[in-house]
């Protein structure tokens, strides 16, 4: 969705003093997240007030897929294993609360979390060895994980917050059949209560206010509508209702501590920023109040009992560079440029077309969500420089291929309706249409490629959790078939990539013990026989691509902090290194005259901020 203007609102909001703004903005220009949110007094009489903000953690570990404890001692995260860790906020140390998950890889890992009001126990999703998300619970002093609620039928959990007693954890149940539902689950027997039903929608953020009497979440008023706003249910089920009612996005709705308000972010001046609106009873007391221009990229977590609202903030930037590549020597042509672009910082996953006139990537655009962001399509005509943007209604994209008449794209991703796999973008209209979809895939979509004529799609496919199969289908009939089930055992395909000319499909085989090892694979789809062309020794593959007309491949990889290119011959020949004069590039994509390559650089990472409200607001 792209981020839009909302001029000619009805009623025109209250804002912070000029004093406010020039004091809450020297604190630092990094501090683009919920600053001031949380100030009620200070926001309602206009004097200028601060909000102390402090940096929390940021390093390689850092992610936003927890929360801080009330008392304000810990955060909970997921390590590097996989598993659900604390952070002692007082000494930096970490420590795992749950053992063996192994890292995604291995198929099971923690996701969100939550603490309860005590801070004495998390309630945590969890990826099972089934390939469903479970809702766990685990108490801070190592006592042995117990499941609350385990329904294959719920695909997907997310802890919220807990009651005021510690009976019930608010859940979003995502269900297998595409209906969101927002649930009290019992700590005591793990029983659901479903407090409502949200069809196929899904909810950015829902929170229990501190009496434990109101759910608020974001919403959609309609299907066809890409706006959210905030809503109101009573537990009880009294009443139900809406805080804020506009053209706007309205999400990411947080109780104040001491439940008299709710922040949530918005777009109604244009770009994201922080609103307030009072509640009492349930219902909005007067109209939303502007307290913090430009956002940003911020996810917020949660306010401890003190009133620190803690809140993740998305760092650094993505960029789509163009160099020069000799296909006939295998030379490169010295360093590379930016590419220029409406959507600098925010570019990725470039692929060029058929013909090499044009360009796509990706463009990060309008909100984020925790572990996502939103993408579209940008397609640049090299010659002239025009961007043209497509927004297709997907909730996300992963990767893109060109069909072979340039006509269209392949879109990996998943849609608004839960489904995920393979979608296909008319350029001419923009609309996407789905091609291989499955109810329980990742919302990253599937690996996949179009077969040399256009009329069959090929695609990698998890059977197990660590095993794949490459499958054909026809676009024309809906048949599939496997061309290709890897050797016994741990099989991970990826990479996936046809040929520019014939069925012949080059990937990543991570075959048999998880010791990193690594091969490149092409598949003769016609003759059913496959070929091992390189076994890597040079660092982690992040990339194929076929050139000098489908003779060799263009192999790029990640070894020691930096990069390298390698040149392989189909035939399986000694691989011949290039001099790669980039820094951990993503995959490298040559346009097919063999004379210029692209290519994204992503320096990103997670920041957890703290903002310390005034005595007055808390």
């Amino acid at each position: 969705m792209v981020l839009r203007a909302q001029p000619g609102l009805s009623r025109g909001p209250r804002r912070l003093s000029n004093a406010s703004w020039r004091l809450a903005g020297a604190a630092s220009p990094v501090l683009s997240a919920l600053v001031l949110a949380g100030i009620l007094a200070a926001a309602e009489s206009e004097e200028s007030a601060v909000a102390r903000a402090r940096p929390v953690w940021a390093d390689e570990q850092t992610n936003t897929l927890g929360a801080p404890s009330p008392d304000g001692r810990f955060l909970s995260f997921v390590d590097a294993a996989g598993n659900l860790a604390v952070r002692d906020l007082a000494t930096g140390a970490s420590r795992a609360l749950t053992g063996g998950a192994g890292g995604p890889s291995s198929g099971q890992f923690a996701y969100f979390s939550v603490f309860s009001r005590d801070s004495r126990e998390i309630a945590y999703a969890w990826f099972n060895e089934e390939r469903f998300y479970e809702l766990r619970i685990v108490a801070m002093d190592g006592s042995a994980p117990r499941t609350l609620y385990r329904n294959p039928e719920s695909g997907f959990v997310q802890p919220t917050a807990f009651s005021p007693d510690g009976d019930h954890v608010l859940t979003l149940l995502f269900r297998r059949d595409n209906v969101s539902q927002i649930a009290l689950v019992s700590t005591i027997d793990g029983t659901a209560r479903v407090l409502r039903s949200l069809d196929w929608f899904y909810p950015k953020k829902i929170d229990l206010s501190p009496d434990g009497r109101f759910v608020i979440y974001d919403s959609i008023p309609a299907s066809e509508s890409a706006a959210r706003d905030i809503h109101i249910l009573a537990v009880d089920g009294s009443t139900q209702g809406v805080l804020t009612d506009s053209p706007a996005n309205d999400l990411f709705p947080l109780w104040t501590p001491d439940g008299e308000a709710v922040v949530f972010g918005s777009d109604r001046e244009g770009e994201m920023d922080a609103w307030m609106v009072r509640v009492e009873h349930g219902e909005p007391r007067g109209e939303p109040t502007l307290v913090r221009k430009g956002l940003g990229r911020a996810l917020p977590m949660a306010f401890t009992n003190e009133g620190s609202l803690f809140y993740g903030l998305r760092a650094g930037r993505s960029d789509v560079y163009l160099g020069r590549f000799d296909a006939s020597s295998g030379a490169l042509a010295g360093g590379a440029r930016v590419l220029p672009s409406r959507f600098a910082g925010a570019n990725r996953s470039p692929e060029w077309s058929p013909d090499g006139r044009f360009l796509a990537y990706l463009s990060r655009v309008g909100t984020e969500n925790y572990g996502q962001e939103h993408r579209a399509v940008t397609v640049r005509n090299m010659a002239s420089g025009l961007e043209t943007v497509h927004a297709p209604r997907l909730t996300f994209v992963e990767r893109l291929r060109w069909s072979p008449d340039g006509g269209s794209l392949l879109l990996s991703g998943g849609d608004a309706q839960g489904r995920s796999g393979l979608f296909v973008m008319d350029l001419s209209t923009g609309e996407a249409t789905q091609a291989v979809v499955e109810r329980t895939g990742d919302f990253r979509g599937l690996e996949g490629d179009w077969s040399a004529d256009g009329a069959r799609i090929f695609f990698a496919q998890r059977t197990d959790p660590n095993r794949f199969v490459i499958r054909s289908h026809s676009l024309e009939s809906g048949r599939r078939e496997d061309v290709y089930h890897p050797p016994a055992g741990r099989a991970i395909i990826r990479s996936l990539r046809r040929a520019r000319a014939t069925d012949r499909l080059a990937f990543v085989l991570e075959a048999g013990p998880d010791d990193g090892t690594q091969a490149v694979q092409i598949l003769d789809v016609e003759e059913e026989r496959s070929t091992e062309v390189l076994r890597s020794r040079y660092g982690d593959i992040s990339g194929v691509d076929w050139i000098k007309g489908d003779d060799e491949l263009l192999v790029s990889a990640e070894s020691g902090g930096g990069s390298s290119l390698w040149i392989v011959a189909a035939g399986g020949a000694e691989p011949t290194p290039l001099e790669a004069p980039w820094k951990r590039p993503g995959p490298v994509r040559v346009s097919s005259d063999g004379n210029s390559l692209a290519f994204s650089l992503e320096e990103a990472k997670d920041e957890v901020w703290s903002l310390e409200l005034p005595a007055a607001a808390r």
